[in-house]
């Protein structure tokens, strides 16, 4: 039902626009939407970063990383890939404006002054000596062999900054054969003219290998100087750096793990080729980590999967067999075993890997138990001593060994242990047995549990491991452990699978229970269902109601002054008398006032239903604030011939943290409505005080007390409902539209403040508000000795229009030359952006910017002008004028560069106060 309430008052609000056409501007709606630019780049083949699918579409490293810049782009850039055959075509291609970029490209020593780089990198690799993958004689870092290698390198690669000092020392610079381009080098060495070659990481194909890694490079971006969305690209590409500091280590990882890897030596491939098979040491029933299948005659899980991926890296095979010992380390001394896993990664004794892969311990307990101390008894399984290991290194609990995890899992059940712990995915496989249901698996605090790989003090074997481990990604071990900890019927015991019938034997047992409560509660579910569809019927009727209670009230609150608007403009049209036309001008001003106040009424009642209302704090100064408020309602004091006596005595001067918009208007509409429904020549009294509760925190206390019609008991208990208004001989003659209460008593909530009311009817109202603020003392000699620009700031300054609308701007015009500007037409919104473009610099001093204009919209032509090369486009003040009144309309026009948002029908006195403001702050 809110949601039709909610409906039904936009519904209204574009009525009341489409009502007073007359007076206010419908805007020219355009879409502000983000232009597209479609940029041409150069495609050379690369493994990896450009390359082609399945389907013919282009995809890599390079077109990841342009998608991610355009998302950080305020232009969306649709990128077009220009092929090409080699590198060394790109740069005439973009000289020559057939394409607008390259990449990748590492800066040269003397780069062009036709061409700009990116300030940041798009990729970080290195120079290489590669050769082909069967050059078994040939080692990772090998100087020995390497000295002896002919190696082709392009006369261009060898000017690179260091290049020719670096291979002088390690003895390859003689034996360099040089060749014109990359493609030339790679053929020699396809032909076998060379033994290897020397170029970036890049060039890397499948069929290669690295021999020796040396000059990082870092590659940029590639555009001319001239292209005017260089700046753009930049930009971007700055922000996404500092969004995602890890994107370019992803897209490595997708694209390149190969290289970001460190090849094995010679010592270590000599070392595996003579030792094809190892011997590794694994516990057999320790599902889902590592357990032998009796069915398959195989050991398996999680770590010996991961075994098998690292031997298939490594090129080697492992023969499993179990761990016999109470002391894993003790397989060293009794068998011929060459690895044991898993194994806690500690610093204690035998040589360990990295980890093969990371678990966090948990600990299963009773559903019921709390939260442990640093006495609790924890069960551990003997066997498991990397288990223990971690537990007595981080933390002080009372460690209880047991022999099996079912023994474990019953001193637990029986209150002989508080908890058992073991890893996380062994946890996760035990709660799945249906007889340990009523435990929990709970978390340590911060205890990681790293699977490693102890070996037999070998060094060349461990460092051997430790870069096969790197060479497994994290997508293959992911995809490792999720099929090893998927729940399985199949491993569970006959026993366990009996168990986990006893729920549905139970609910068997009682079928027949359930049956007739379900007879009975179907009836009972009938009887409801036809009370829940009386009760939808009678909420339709009531929203039906609602909705022609709402519609007639509108209806009535704005044809009253519309009525009002019209009648008065046919009078003075008529009419011959000067002194009648300013009656008219005057009523019709007054009716406008009137209506706009329903508008902006029904705006606030929409905002506070959705939650909408946002408060915009600042500091102010107590007294001022206050005191521009009485003499702001002084005027209206002196209309009902009612005096508004102001008792700030126990009131001082601070800054307080408020909002001044809505605080004001707290203040404004209670005193307004105490002037209202007082008696001429009576008065209305408003004190302020403040009480200290702190250093920086104060309690304000506000009494507005009026001494006229008053309010009966019946209408104070609805009083702060929607449109709820008392109608008798006094209210009748006092326009309102009964929100106004509504819209205050919901403010003042927000801001954490309480209102309470007293009124006896033909005696008087008193309102009552409270709040608590915080405050700043405040110098008051400064304060006294700040200087306000006045409006003489405004003489002959020159103003640019902005405005689609004859009538507006014609009314815009003569406010704005009554105050001795000079004003210049736009007529829409490419036309302002010409006019401010080719003005001379000093030409304008401000430019008054509507937003809904033909051609291109204010907010995209001020978007335009802020970026443009003029002097003073970063720094002219403009402002929004338009009838877009929603805090969205106000954000987005701050966001797109304007430096205050009016709404229509313009505050002439809020105009110039604007304009006076800014044209001071810009000088």
């Amino acid at each position: 039902m809110r949601d039709m309430w909610a409906k039904l008052k936009y519904i209204c609000i574009i009525c009341l626009l489409l009502s007073a056409v007359c007076i206010f501007d419908s805007d020219t709606a355009s879409a502000d939407e983000l232009s597209t630019v479609k940029l041409k780049v150069g495609f050379c083949r690369l493994d990896g970063f450009f390359e082609y699918d399945s389907n013919g579409d282009e995809y890599g490293y390079g077109v990841d990383y342009l998608d991610e810049i355009s998302r950080f782009s305020s232009i969306h850039f649709d990128y077009s890939y220009i092929k090409v055959k080699s590198w060394e075509e790109l740069p005439g291609l973009l000289k020559s404006g057939s394409i607008d970029i390259i990449m990748p490209a590492s800066e040269p020593v003397n780069a062009s002054s036709e061409l700009s780089f990116t300030t940041e990198d798009i990729m970080t690799t290195y120079h290489a000596i590669m050769t082909k993958k069967n050059r078994g004689d040939l080692y990772y870092d090998d100087y020995s062999s390497i000295g002896r290698m002919k190696i082709a390198i392009t006369k261009q690669l060898l000017d690179y900054v260091g290049m020719k000092s670096y291979l002088k020392s390690i003895n390859v610079y003689k034996n360099l054969v040089y060749y014109n381009d990359y493609n030339e080098c790679k053929q020699a060495l396809d032909d076998e003219k060379v033994d290897g070659v020397i170029s970036n990481v890049m060039d890397l194909t499948d069929d290669m290998k690295i021999l020796n890694k040396f000059s990082v490079s870092h590659n940029y971006i590639v555009m001319k100087n001239t292209n005017p969305y260089y700046k753009n690209v930049n930009k971007a590409l700055t922000e996404l750096k500092l969004a995602e500091p890890t994107f370019e280590n992803a897209l490595n990882v997708k694209y390149y793990p190969d290289r970001i890897n460190t090849p094995l030596g010679k010592y270590e491939e000599n070392y595996l080729r003579k030792n094809n098979t190892l011997n590794v040491a694994v516990y057999d029933d320790y599902k889902p980590i590592s357990y032998y299948d009796k069915k398959s005659h195989k050991y398996k899980g999680i770590a010996v999967d991961l075994m098998d991926k690292l031997g298939e890296k490594l090129g080697i095979k492992f023969r499993y067999f179990a761990i016999n010992t109470k002391d894993p380390y003790d397989m060293f001394n009794s068998t011929k075993t060459d690895i044991v896993l898993p194994v806690y990664v500690d610093d204690l004794m035998y040589y360990k890997t990295k980890s093969l892969f990371d678990s966090d311990i948990n600990y299963i307990t009773k559903s019921s138990y709390g939260t442990l101390n640093d006495n609790a008894r924890i069960a551990v399984v003997k066997k498991y001593k990397y288990i223990s290991d971690c537990l007595k290194n981080k933390t002080k609990y009372n460690i209880v060994e047991y022999d099996t995890i079912e023994d474990a899992c019953n001193g637990v059940n029986d209150g002989e242990v508080d908890a058992f712990a073991t890893s996380t995915y062994n946890a996760k496989f035990i709660i799945q047995n249906p007889r340990y249901r009523k435990l929990d698996i709970r978390e340590f605090d911060n205890i990681s549990l790293p699977f490693g790989l102890a070996i037999n003090n070998n060094s060349i074997l461990e460092s051997a491991l430790n870069k096969g481990i790197q060479y497994i990604t994290s997508e293959e071990r992911k995809n490792i452990i999720d099929k090893d900890t998927a729940y399985k019927w199949s491993d569970l015991s006959w026993y366990d699978k009996l168990y986990s019938y006893i729920d549905i034997l139970s609910f068997v047992s009682f079928i027949l229970v359930f049956a007739v409560i379900g007879i009975l509660i179907y009836i009972n579910s009938k009887k409801k269902f036809i009370e829940q569809i009386q009760q939808k019927s009678d909420e339709a009727i009531k929203a039906s109601r609602a909705k022609t209670d709402f519609l007639s009230r509108m209806s009535h609150e704005i044809r009253t002054p519309m009525n009002a608007i019209l009648g008065m403009a046919a009078i003075g049209r008529s009419s011959t008398e000067i002194k009648k036309k300013d009656e008219c001008i005057d009523q019709i001003i007054d009716s406008g006032n009137f209506l706009l106040q329903i508008i902006n009424d029904i705006l606030d009642m929409n905002k506070i239903e959705q939650n909408k209302i946002e408060l915009k704090e600042e500091y102010v100064e107590s007294m001022d604030f206050v005191g521009s408020i009485k003499k702001m309602l002084e005027a209206n004091a002196k209309k009902y011939n009612v005096e508004l006596r102001a008792d700030f005595s126990k009131y001082r001067s601070f800054l307080i943290k408020i909002d001044p918009l809505r605080t004001k208007q707290i203040y404004v509409n209670i005193i307004n409505n105490a002037l209202k429904f007082s008696n001429s020549g009576s008065y209305v009294d408003w004190i302020m005080e403040v009480e200290d509760i702190d250093e920086k925190l104060v309690h304000i206390h506000c009494v507005i007390r009026d001494y006229g019609c008053g309010m009966s008991k019946e209408f104070q208990k609805k009083m702060f409902m929607p449109f709820e208004q008392e109608y008798n001989e006094f209210t009748n003659k006092v326009e309102g539209t009964g929100l106004g209460l509504t819209i205050v008593k919901n403010l003042v909530e927000i801001m954490g403040g309480t209102i309470e009311c007293e009124s006896e009817p033909m005696k008087g109202t008193t309102f009552t508000i409270d709040f608590d603020r915080e405050v700043h003392s405040i110098d008051e000699a400064k304060r006294n000795s700040a200087v306000k620009p006045d409006e003489s700031i405004l003489k002959d300054k020159n103003v640019l229009l902005a405005e689609d609308n004859d009538i507006n701007a014609a009314v815009a015009m003569e406010i704005l030359k009554a105050h001795g500007m000079n004003v210049e037409r736009a007529k829409d919104g490419q036309e302002v952006v010409d006019m401010y473009l080719k003005s001379a610099e000093g030409r304008y001093d401000v430019i008054l910017m509507d937003v809904r204009m033909p051609k291109i919209d204010g907010m995209q032509a001020t978007k335009i002008i802020r970026n443009s090369s003029h002097e003073r486009a970063k720094s002219i003040p403009i402002i929004a004028m338009t009838a877009d009144a929603f805090d969205e309309d106000m954000k987005r026009t701050m966001q797109a560069g304007m430096n205050a948002h009016l709404t229509k029908p313009i505050d002439i006195k809020m105009l110039i106060k604007t304009l006076v403001s800014l044209i001071h702050k810009e000088n």
